[in-house]
């Protein structure tokens, strides 16, 4: 080819790249699941360089807050415990913990948990969130500290129908006849009611058949679970000392039979139209797996299964995979009341806002979803009164924008948002968003070694996730700690 040839050609391709440039949206166009780019002439001759958060000075201030507290006992004063706190190095490095945000009322309301925590035989804490605690991650961290320091073993509430392949606190395995009903996302047309109890939902090991229908006797269901400890599960996490099954809605009697190490320790019936129920029995010593088997021509909705001990700390990690937190006010607020007056608890850790980011479009949204958050809120303090609230917000979460990973752009808005209807509520407020690092610090967890998230660059690896579980639990005692010196 002739070199004029040659210069026309070259020429040409770069004239047909800068009109398709020129034509091609910024956010580019959409090929399927792929979106195609080109750059812009600001782009290629000057490259943006995306800054990631260096999160090692994160890393490296982690430490145990209750390391820092010895237990003494005084015996003039009748052998009463004494928690003794270093002051020289506590005060020094407790300045790094990123704080809970508190008012007033959100003290009070917090300081009367406290009190429930330093006082009271038991003390149940009520876990929910998205996808990021799904699997007792976070949780199972929170829970093992605060029952070493405070007792209590077990699990806590549980699903009857496990929805996550994997657990890290327990080995849970059913009949093959259950299935679950959630009250968010795709709900079943058959549930004619919204009695879901506090887990946003129920699981049956016999079909639903519409109220309005004639029922007949026809088929004999026949259906078991069985809880068992996780050979990686942290130690007080294993010992089952009590069990609660909490239940309605069934057409016809059920036989129930719970087995543990195998004995029989209960045989029951389970009550035919009932708007709720429970049954529980104490299990013997050292128990570590549990068996429940049902037999009858209908299926209870099961709201729910607790393994745990009667003293001590209960807490419960109920992840709601795609939620966004607003499940409490579309149930059955009856029903959710009676249940929560079962289970009593004295602290409920809300941590959502991670679904609804990716779909945000302007500030209208974020308003909305603001005022929807803030409802649940209010949902729950009319369920539960003397319950305090803590809010955890969601963390960095990062898009892709060409051929680099960024804070989606409403993100802090939404954190900003969740934090000012909390605080304005009564709540308490821990930014997991800002504990992390904050804007663009996801990648720099997804890159760390060994990784500290996955590379969906939303959620955390089990070592990020029990970083911040330490993050948030130490947050949790600094504040005890202060409840503790000004209650002295």
């Amino acid at each position: 080819m002739k070199p004029l040839k040659t210069l026309l050609f070259v020429v040409g391709v770069f004239l047909l790249l800068a009109v398709v440039m020129l034509l091609t949206p910024k956010d580019g166009v959409k090929l399927g699941p792929f979106t195609f780019h080109m750059p812009t002439f600001g782009e290629i001759l000057h490259q943006d360089v995306v800054e990631y958060v260096d999160v090692s000075e994160i890393i490296s201030q982690q430490f145990e807050i209750d390391s820092l507290v010895e237990i003494e006992v005084d015996t003039i004063a009748g052998d009463t415990v004494i928690e003794v706190i270093h002051r020289a190095s506590y005060d020094t490095l407790v300045q790094s913990i990123p704080k809970i945000e508190i008012l007033d009322t959100g003290r009070q309301n917090l300081a009367r948990f406290f009190h429930h925590l330093k006082n009271d035989s038991l003390t149940r804490i009520m876990h929910y969130g998205d996808s990021q605690i799904e699997g007792d991650r976070i949780t199972s961290f929170v829970r093992n500290k605060l029952q070493i320091r405070f007792g209590g073993t077990g699990v806590g509430l549980r699903p009857a129908l496990q929805p996550y392949d994997y657990v890290f606190s327990a080995v849970q395995v059913n009949s093959e006849n259950w299935k679950r009903y959630p009250i968010y996302g795709r709900v079943d047309t058959m549930v004619e009611h919204n009695n879901y109890g506090v887990m946003g939902a129920f699981s049956r090991f016999a079909p639903l058949i519409s109220d309005t229908l004639p029922f007949v006797d026809s088929v004999l269901h026949e259906s078991e679970m069985n809880v068992s400890q996780s050979n990686i599960s942290y130690k007080r996490t294993k010992e089952y000392e009590y069990m609660r099954l909490f239940y309605g809605h069934s057409k016809r009697p059920v036989e129930l039979q719970v087995l543990a190490r195998g004995d029989t320790v209960l045989s029951d019936t389970l009550l035919p139209n009932l708007d709720y129920g429970v049954v529980e029995c104490a299990l013997p010593d050292s128990t570590s797996s549990v068996s429940l088997k049902f037999s009858g021509y209908d299926s209870p909705d099961i709201y729910g299964i607790e393994l745990a001990s009667r003293k001590g700390v209960i807490m419960d990690n109920i992840a709601l995979r795609g939620s966004s937190g607003t499940i409490f006010t579309k149930a059955n607020f009856q029903h959710s009341f009676k249940m929560y007056k079962d289970l009593q608890p004295s602290l409920f850790i809300l941590q959502f806002g991670g679904n609804v980011i990716p779909y945000i479009k302007n500030d209208k949204a974020i308003e909305r979803y603001g005022r929807w958050f803030g409802s649940q809120i209010k949902r729950i303090q009319t369920l539960c009164p003397d319950a305090a609230i803590v809010v955890i917000g969601p963390s960095d979460m990062s898009t892709k924008e060409k051929d680099k990973f960024v804070t989606y752009e409403h993100l802090p808005k939404v954190v900003e948002a969740l934090k000012s209807v909390s605080l304005e509520n009564g709540c308490g407020y821990w930014d997991m968003y800002q504990a992390m690092g904050g804007y663009n610090s996801m990648p720099s967890w997804v890159n760390a070694e060994p990784e500290l998230a996955r590379p969906d660059y939303v959620h955390f690896s089990p070592r990020g996730a029990r970083l911040v579980a330490n993050m948030f639990y130490n947050a949790l005692i600094l504040e005890y700690n202060k409840y503790l010196e000004e209650t002295r």
